[in-house]
């Protein structure tokens, strides 16, 4: 039952990455179109750099759980690479996990706290001429913080069978 929950939070994750990846090329066509207007036309798209900049937003908070699922979160690993497996799943669930849960927690609660308040007041955006929902960007912190928590479940999962993710067969994207 549990490596079944385990896979569908792999597949979720890993689904939900490779689709945020893509979240670059939506980055590359605003600024490309931005220098467009501006060059060929004299116009500023007020909106552009917002939406990009939120967009990277975006791609940071929903595509961190991939990361982590694919082991490039960030690690000192100098001193961790040489522990056998079964130390770095024991080093992990002692000690990880109690700073993960920290992190994560400060993430959920004052990241859900910031985008209550902003969706309360219908906070739009001041800057770049569109009026974006402000709540939905700030939105992301705790729910990237969720998904995180779910990647850390699993990696734990993967840590004490001593065994990785089913294998990408695009390892590359």
């Amino acid at each position: 039952m549990l490596r079944r929950i385990v896979a569908v939070i792999d597949a979720f994750i890993a689904g939900l990455g490779k689709l945020v990846a893509l979240l670059i090329l939506v980055i590359i066509a605003i600024m490309i179109a931005e220098m467009i207007s501006r060059d060929l036309f004299s116009v500023s798209m007020a909106w552009a750099g917002e939406l990009s900049s939120w967009l990277l937003v975006a791609m940071i908070f929903l595509g961190g759980p991939w990361a982590l699922a694919r082991g490039n979160f960030v690690r000192v690993d100098a001193v961790f690479d040489r522990f056998g497996a079964r130390t770095r799943a024991l080093v992990d669930t002692l000690v990880s996990s109690i700073l993960f849960a920290l992190f994560c927690g400060v993430l959920i609660k004052f990241g859900g706290e910031f985008a209550l308040k902003s969706f309360a007041m219908g906070e739009r955006s001041a800057t770049g001429g569109w009026g974006g929902p402000v709540w939905a960007a700030k939105g992301l912190v705790p729910v990237g913080a969720i998904l995180l928590v779910l990647a850390w479940i699993s990696h734990l999962y993967h840590a004490w069978q001593d065994d990785t993710p089913a294998a990408d067969p695009e390892e590359g994207l």
